[in-house]
């Protein structure tokens, strides 16, 4: 780092310690002056848990393909100028719904992680602007192309759902085709986007599944060419393969840094693989262990979507994966699944809820107070169980509609996986 950046960091750093910002505010987040992130249907957010409605996107790739006319939009500024107000967003409801349970949220690591930018936000003009033009975090999903099709997903994340989707009726969360392509003008979207990669800081990567897109390796295959070395990779990946058409990704991750792997696993063998259809779970064991051995670049970590299809299978998720030493414990994270609401815990019956209840604390007993870094899991499984009695959904029918459709299509036997759940397929 050259010494005016780090002046630069040191100054913000020190700003920062005594800023009520981040101190105290329950609106406030980093995203926003450090970040674009843009969903496979183009439209544009400061992070990926940003919950995009009409209208409040902060651009959108398919009617302007340029990056950069994204950061300092109108809805960009008005934003920031939220956030410094005190004033909730739209945008940042899942933030707020997971600080309600108790969960430390995305919008608290970005005021954790990134507070070495806070120079950005002291320098914020009045209408919301900032005048640096670098982003040093970028996420773009290129395409929902997906080798999976998971139970809890649509064809806006995956391709392989289309199909089913039109067979069944089920409607995706947001209007989808069959293959998404994040912008309208792909020349003038790679412009702006190769432009702002000398500066980037992070570089994130999801989908669909980004292990399995070209554009993923154009963007890597960029980054080297400029010399790029130093930028952190950061992934979302089903972690499904290593390999893809000429390119090998242990030889891609070794020309960098630092590379961040988070697997999305939501259970293993059978179960899993039901989930999240097209895992094979030998291979998941596999390819964990080869970048271990072969890739000391990375840094793996777990993200598990929490549903009512594995809730009760945590516990021996969390600890097989602890104990194989495919995961550090403190590398497994949480995330509370809200939609498609059907599959949220909050719509298991009331036994089923105290029976989790209860085994999520012996758990916390009997296995997670034995381990030293045991905060992260910690506070993730009081927030689940915190969100599961938040309320009572009435959706089992639903869940035991869509589950016995898909079931139909793939022939597959929920029950058969799942008799733990018997009473979640009871007509109500």
């Amino acid at each position: 780092m050259e010494f005016s950046e780090l002046v630069r960091v040191a100054y913000s750093r020190l700003k920062a310690i005594n800023s009520p910002l981040l101190k105290k505010s329950e609106v406030f987040c980093m995203a926003p002056w450090i970040q674009l992130y843009a969903q496979t249907n183009g439209k544009v957010a400061p992070c990926c848990m940003s919950t995009i409605y009409g209208g409040n996107e902060l651009g959108d790739l398919k009617e302007n393909s340029d990056l950069r006319d994204s950061w300092n939009s109108e809805n960009m500024k008005q934003l920031r100028l939220n956030m410094l107000n005190g004033k909730k967003s739209t945008l940042c409801t899942h933030c707020y719904d997971y600080e309600k349970v108790g969960k430390f949220s995305e919008r608290m690591q970005y005021n954790k992680d990134f507070k070495r930018y806070y120079s950005r936000v002291t320098g914020t003009l009045k209408d919301g602007e900032i005048k640096d033009k670098s982003i040093p975090l970028i996420d773009i999903r290129f395409s929902n192309k997906c080798n999976y099709k998971c139970r809890i997903c649509d064809s806006v994340y995956s391709s392989l759902w289309y199909d089913e989707e039109q067979k069944i009726g089920k409607t995706p969360g947001l209007p989808s085709t069959k293959i998404m392509n994040v912008s309208g003008d792909e020349t003038h979207f790679w412009e702006s986007y190769e432009h702002l990669l000398p500066e980037v800081k992070r570089l994130h990567f999801a989908g669909g599944e980004p292990l399995i897109m070209d554009d993923h390796y154009r963007a890597l295959e960029y980054l080297i060419s400029i010399g790029k070395a130093d930028v952190t990779l950061s992934y979302n990946t089903n972690f499904s393969t290593l390999k893809y058409k000429k390119y090998d990704l242990i030889s891609l991750w070794n020309k960098f840094k630092r590379v961040d792997v988070w697997a999305s696993l939501d259970g293993m063998g059978a179960k899993g693989d039901y989930q999240r259809k097209g895992q094979q779970w030998k291979k998941i064991e596999e390819n964990i262990r080869q970048i271990q051995r072969q890739c000391p670049t990375v840094f793996f970590g777990v993200n598990v979507t929490v549903s009512i299809f594995n809730i009760l299978d945590i516990p021996e998720f969390y600890q097989y994966m602890v104990d194989s030493k495919l995961v550090l414990p403190d590398k497994m994270n949480l995330y509370l699944l809200f939609d498609p609401p059907y599959f949220n815990i909050t719509n298991l019956t009331l036994p089923l809820k105290e029976k989790v209840t209860s085994k999520l604390k012996k758990f916390e007993t009997d296995y997670l107070s034995s381990l030293t870094n045991n905060a992260n899991i910690n506070n993730h499984l009081n927030a689940v169980i915190t969100f599961m009695k938040s309320e009572q959904g009435h959706k089992q029918n639903e869940f035991r509609h869509w589950v016995t459709e898909v079931d139909k299509l793939r022939n597959e036997k929920f029950l058969s996986i799942f008799p733990e759940l018997e009473e979640m397929m009871v007509i109500v």
